[in-house]
């Protein structure tokens, strides 16, 4: 151990300021407390280059309140609070909102900052007991780079807090890094969406690609199309970062149709070249779906770009499905006579009925991530897991698995006879380029994973 880590091991131990207190602090008070915990860590270790703040925010809290009583919320706050003193190389931990808490993080290199960011996720894998209650909780974080310099922190700390707002706008239980994309200022929303606007135009848009494996055959099936804006200024920006723009402001739905042709356009120039004989799937938006030309414009792309629908799938989202029974199955059941294949995605955390699936012509459904990702370890997902795969056996569709990333979740899906599964095991998304080097040669052939 060199004299920089030393510091940062003798520094970690260190209870700065209100660091083991639940009591909310005020916003000039939590500024102080960075303030004095960036300095001290600037001062010591010269080598620790990186220090961030992360917002975290525990999403449905006010449910708790209402269904357990304001004694058990706060017996929950103490709880996480004393989980978090244990983060390591963590200079500050403080309650800076009524659900939410403020940590400083710092690092002598990125990868332990993604193991102390890690260590922060998997504190909330666990269930808490709350007066005799067991419960799990989601928390959804923002995460900024702080400079070494004190006067940096109250932007930092604005940039988390926007950060935040980006993960919880987005689904929740996520963790979003601050991003200039994300600047709720209304001259900087409007000077997004105007990019936005000229990225579907002008073909900064790029689609990448991630495989799906059949367990049972070892063959790829499937490449899920994902969009990836490629800016010419900020670089390329991940979707999470760009989409709730779009759908806020109706970009949704040109942006969609543009998915939609580039991947059908990108099917036709596989073939072609006879290669990548895969099924294609594309995401449809909520938007997209209840947009009342949805199937007449898709159906109009299809033709226009000359793919045979029956290499296409449509991933819909669980609740998208749900708005309007009767107009869902008529345009699914459109859809499918064109020879479009549907997949339910997220399956499991919206509110099918199943009285109503039952009805709706679907091919495959999508085991959200949220359950796969603690199978290994959660006897309540893998029960979840495990009814969701036999649903689809007992409708005859094909059953994947999203978000597969360990061995044994593999192991795990294996024995209870999943069908299919997608994840970063198999791959990431990757761009076509990777797709065409790493996955030609598999078309005939089973990908062995071990």
């Amino acid at each position: 151990m060199n004299v920089a880590q030393r510091l940062l091991h003798l520094a970690s131990s260190r209870t700065i300021g209100t660091r083991h207190s639940t009591k909310k602090v005020t916003r000039s008070h939590l500024l102080t407390l960075i303030n004095k915990a960036v300095k001290r860590h600037s001062r010591a270790m010269r080598d620790a280059q990186i220090q961030t703040i992360l917002i975290l925010d525990i999403d449905r809290f006010g449910h708790i309140n209402f269904s357990l009583g304001y004694a058990s919320g706060d017996h929950l706050l103490a709880e996480v609070a004393r989980r978090l003193h244990t983060v390591p190389n963590c200079s500050l931990a403080v309650r800076s909102g009524d659900d939410e808490f403020a940590l400083v993080i710092y690092a002598l290199h990125q990868e332990q900052l993604s193991q102390s960011i890690q260590r922060v996720q998997q504190l909330f894998d666990q269930s808490f007991i709350i007066q005799e209650h067991e419960c799990y909780i989601n928390v959804s974080m923002g995460m900024s780079a702080v400079e070494l310099m004190p006067a940096t922190v109250e932007q930092a700390l604005k940039q988390a807090d926007q950060a935040l707002q980006a993960a919880k706008q987005t689904g929740k239980n996520k963790l979003v890094t601050y991003h200039p994309v994300l600047s709720p200022q209304p001259a900087s929303s409007v000077e997004m969406e105007t990019e936005l606007r000229k990225a579907i135009l002008e073909n900064q848009l790029i689609l990448y690609y991630q495989p799906r494996l059949e367990l049972s055959t070892g063959k790829i099936i499937c490449l899920e199309a994902l969009v990836r804006w490629n800016h010419p200024k900020l670089g390329m920006i991940p979707p999470n970062e760009f989409i709730p723009l779009a759908e806020e402001s109706g970009l949704i739905l040109p942006l969609g149709e543009w998915v939609l042709r580039e991947a059908c356009l990108q099917k036709v120039r596989w073939l072609e070249a006879g290669i990548l004989d895969y099924q294609v799937a594309v995401n449809v938006s909520p938007c997209q779906f209840q947009d009342e030309n949805f199937s007449d414009k898709a159906i109009h792309i299809i033709e226009q770009t000359g793919i045979n629908p029956a290499y296409l799938e449509f991933e819909i989202t669980e609740s998208s499905i749900m708005q309007n029974m009767e107009n869902t199955i008529a345009v699914l059941e459109k859809l499918c006579k064109k020879g479009i294949s549907i997949s339910i995605d997220d399956f499991g955390i919206g509110y099918s009925s199943l009285n109503y699936l039952k009805h709706f012509p679907i091919h495959c459904l999508k085991i959200d991530r949220s359950f796969v990702k603690n199978i290994h370890s959660n006897k309540d997902d893998l029960a979840i897991t495990n009814a969701i795969i036999h649903l689809g056996h007992a409708l005859n569709v094909q059953v994947v698995a999203e978000g597969v990333e360990e061995l044994s979740q593999l192991e795990i899906l294996r024995e209870t006879t999943c069908t299919t599964i997608q994840g970063y095991l198999l791959s990431p998304p990757v761009s076509v380029y990777e797709i065409e080097q790493s996955f030609h040669q598999y078309d005939n052939r089973p990908v062995m994973i071990s």
